[in-house]
């Protein structure tokens, strides 16, 4: 079979949140265009699907990542719609507290393969992460957790991955944006080296592998991130646009 042309397609079909007040790490807050993308009318609306030209990006893609923030159901209705028409792997990234029943067997009957929830400080405790990871297992979903790996965090991650990594499919750990973690470098590299090798379905992402190994991002490349307004970037806290060359050190992190 022919290799698609991208991985992954993330999906962040609005800027809006139902988290009120939103979690004070949240990079689009943070963002120097979030004033402008709050202002911005989402023009580009996925009630009935996607637009041609980025419907065809689903032909090219292996899957996608539907960022779901708890508002436009409809909207989100219409995005898995289109997306188990082309047959890609369909997976939702959302916070526990978004989810209940209803919610389950809307994605399940829309082909939804895989949930991932964010664990973090401000999206509850860890029980509640795993009362809510053991739900989503009932309705057949594969489970992965998204650890944001704040500074707070560093030291409880060995713990809580103890606690919750017979309900996941995968882990992540990811790097927060517009950040500045007080852990050297080194410390950090060395503590989820150490992870990444007792739990082998854990993984990083593209920012700790940039500051870690030095490899060059494959944002716009193996990925690349469908905003609000229809528009493409090269991932979705990119502020310089799809055409921008490489540059040599990431804004973001």
């Amino acid at each position: 079979m022919k290799r698609k042309k991208y991985k992954m397609i993330s999906i962040n079909y609005t800027n809006e949140c139902k988290k009120k007040p939103r979690c004070s790490f949240c990079y689009l807050k943070k963002a120097s265009i979030f004033s402008k993308l709050k202002e911005t009318k989402e023009a580009f609306r996925y009630s009935n699907g996607f637009s041609p030209e980025i419907y065809d990006l689903l032909k090219q893609t292996e899957q996608v990542a539907v960022a779901f923030n708890g508002l436009k159901v409809l909207e989100l209705i219409g995005i898995l719609e289109d997306c188990k028409r082309q047959e890609v792997i369909i997976n939702v990234t959302t916070n526990p507290e978004f989810l209940n029943q209803s919610m389950l067997a809307l994605l399940r009957v829309r082909g939804v393969s895989m949930i991932a929830l964010s664990l973090d400080p401000e999206k509850g405790t860890v029980k509640e992460w795993i009362e809510c990871a053991k739900e989503i297992k009932r309705f057949k979903f594969k489970v992965a957790a998204n650890i944001l790996m704040l500074d707070e965090m560093f030291s409880k991650v060995p713990d809580i991955l103890k606690r919750i990594q017979q309900y996941c499919y995968q882990i992540h750990l990811l790097k927060p944006k517009f950040y500045k973690t007080k852990i050297p470098l080194e410390k950090r590299k060395e503590m989820i080296w150490l992870l990444k090798q007792k739990y082998k379905k854990l993984f990083i992402d593209e920012c700790f592998k940039w500051e870690f190994l030095d490899e060059p991002c494959s944002r716009g490349k193996d990925f690349i991130s469908i905003n609000a307004d229809g528009t493409k970037s090269l991932c979705s806290f990119d502020i310089y646009g799809e055409d921008k060359k490489k540059i040599k050190k990431c804004p973001y992190i």
